[in-house]
């Protein structure tokens, strides 16, 4: 039997090991920041539609457009 309130050493406790990321989940990874990039460098090289929006004058003075 052991004392009320004695100091019993115990051994210290290891955090778990952390795992490798399984190479299908790099892969998936990998896939996204290509998309990412390709999507943001090809809406910069060709825009799906014209930014803003399209007036076009007329040549004849005092014309309205509607």
């Amino acid at each position: 039997m052991q004392a009320i309130g004695s100091f019993v050493p115990q051994a210290p406790v290891k955090a778990p090991a952390r795992r490798a990321m399984p190479r299908k989940h790099k892969l998936m990874l990998l896939i996204a920041f290509e998309v990412l990039v390709l999507g943001f460098a090809l809406a910069e090289f060709r825009p799906i539609r014209p930014s803003g929006i399209l007036i076009e004058t007329t040549g004849i003075p005092n014309h309205i457009v509607t």
